[in-house]
């Protein structure tokens, strides 16, 4: 087996002019049209940290709010509790004022007297208690007792 060896390199001069084998120089800084490769994660990561801190701030927010409606709530829950309560006790007195032994004790204390005899006058229909109501073809009851026309 033979071994090629591979060519010994030359040196060139510092002086000597450069050949056109050798590529061109490469620049300093980097074109503007390209990006850096460091710069688009850190602006994805400030647009994600934004996102997050504004939807926390939204979910402090709508907390708030709620709980503000809950204390509003239970404001209005204990006043209805207590007007519901008032509403009982004046519905006990209007059936204690209403009871007719107190009703009758009351009208006896300020003097009346419960009648001896009690008529009980008959029931009128609505048709027939028009047409007796209306006034007769020769004038008023009125006209007629004094006798003008």
């Amino acid at each position: 087996m033979a071994t090629a060896a591979a060519p010994a390199r030359v040196r060139a001069e510092p002086g000597a002019p450069q050949t056109p084998t050798q590529p061109a120089p490469r620049r300093a800084t980097p074109t503007p049209a390209r990006r850096t490769p460091a710069r688009a994660p850190r602006r994805a990561v400030a647009f994600c940290f934004i996102v997050v801190v504004g939807s926390l701030l939204s979910v402090v927010a709508a907390d708030a709010y709620l709980t503000q409606g809950q204390v509003r709530l239970t404001r209005m829950q204990q006043q209805l509790t207590a007007d519901l309560g008032r509403h009982r006790d004046l519905e006990l007195e209007v059936a204690r004022s209403s009871d007719p032994s107190k009703v009758v004790g009351e009208a006896q204390g300020r003097g009346l007297v419960a009648p001896d005899h009690v008529t009980d006058l008959p029931q009128v229909s609505v048709s027939s208690s028009t047409a007796s109501t209306a006034p007769a073809a020769g004038g008023t009851a009125a006209d007629r007792s004094t006798g003008s026309q």
